[in-house]
């Protein structure tokens, strides 16, 4: 399908996918479409490819394909996906985006890091990234942006159990604008002690620290207002640091309390 200004392919197989990646400069790569608001010069829909819409449950992960829909993934169900990656996809648009609306268009949108990309930093999902001479894994903590010539394929989310597993998602309703934000909390305790604790705040930035995270985990349980508090000054200094290294950040004041005010709420309930 073609018009004077741009040029869409839709992809059947594997064979057209690197073929296309090839030959074509500036491709940009589409799911369900859910989140264009401006068609690129040239893109190439993969949604068909059934290497790319397949769901693996396994003991110690689930992994799915970059085509795999929301929808597909909410039909799962809370106990056999991790609860803070049900909670997000019951909390995009309705179910009618959501069928269309593919787990890998939602890691890639630009802009406002959308509804997925806080649980899966904080679950530590991994991404497969194929490129024309081969595939890895590159943990989700790593990634910024697919490499140009290169594809998303399959996104793998450990499936630990967490005792306390919070997600929570700011601003307007079933709708993505510059006010919303997702905040994730994870941890696990082990005798009386915080053996693992997994903190991550998305919006225009994205906040994940293991140093903040370290600073109490190993302590005894429950915290006391003054361990608390520490934390609390720590993720400030960090929300203030990542908003000044995002150029395109914008500062929202009430956000940010917003965000302090998730992270004490979550600490109080470590027993």
């Amino acid at each position: 399908m073609a018009s004077n200004k741009n040029t869409v392919y839709i992809a059947k197989t594997m064979s057209d996918v690197m073929f296309h990646i090839k030959t074509v400069p500036n491709l940009a790569i589409l799911g369900g479409c859910t989140s264009v608001n401006e068609w690129p010069a040239s893109s190439l829909v993969i949604r068909n490819i059934n290497d790319f819409k397949q769901i693996g449950l396994h003991e110690h992960y689930a992994e799915f394909g970059s085509a795999v829909t929301l929808s597909q993934i909410h039909a799962l169900g809370q106990k056999r996906i991790p609860s803070v990656l049900y909670e997000a996809i019951d909390t995009i648009a309705n179910p009618f985006v959501r069928n269309i609306a593919t787990i890998g268009g939602n890691i890639c949108a630009g802009g406002i890091k959308h509804t997925l990309f806080s649980p899966l930093l904080a679950l530590d999902a991994q991404l497969e990234i194929i490129s024309l001479t081969d595939a890895q894994y590159i943990p989700f903590s790593k990634f910024v942006i697919v490499p140009e010539k290169c594809i998303l394929s399959r996104v793998r989310v450990p499936l630990t159990d967490w005792e306390v597993a919070v997600f929570k998602r700011l601003g307007p309703e079933h709708q993505l604008t510059d006010e919303s934000a997702t905040f994730t909390f994870l941890a696990t305790t082990q005798k009386g002690v915080l053996s693992d604790l997994r903190i991550t705040f998305c919006s225009s930035i994205v906040l994940r620290s293991r140093e903040l995270e370290n600073t109490i985990i190993g302590s005894r349980l429950p915290l006391s207002e003054k361990a608390i508090d520490l934390v609390a000054e720590k993720a400030n200094e960090l929300y203030d640091g990542a908003m000044a290294e995002q150029a395109d950040a914008k500062p929202n004041p009430m956000q940010k309390d917003q965000f302090l005010n998730l992270l004490r709420t979550s600490l109080n309930q470590l027993t």
